[in-house]
């Protein structure tokens, strides 16, 4: 019988948030990306418009400090989710 030994173990993990859309319609990177604005991925939380349209935090924020509306469909904008 052969004995086999474990020696190292390296583990990894992946993760990603429970979205139907898999980039920000802003910036177009994906959710388990940071925008621009993050340092850390931890930081670069998703959000959800009423309109069910999803966008990172920061780049949302941005677009609505000039803008009322959901940049992709121009419906008016007001927050469904936002996850942390």
């Amino acid at each position: 019988m052969v004995k086999i030994s474990l020696k190292k173990i390296y583990a990894t993990y992946s993760w990603k948030w429970d979205l139907e859309d898999e980039m920000c319609g802003i910036c177009q990177q994906s959710f388990e990306q940071m925008c621009s604005e993050c340092t850390h991925p931890v930081n670069c939380k998703p959000c959800i418009g009423s309109c069910k349209h999803a966008y990172h935090m920061h780049c949302v924020s941005k677009w609505l400090q000039s803008n009322k509306i959901c940049p992709m469909c121009r419906k008016d904008w007001s927050y469904y989710k936002i996850f942390d």
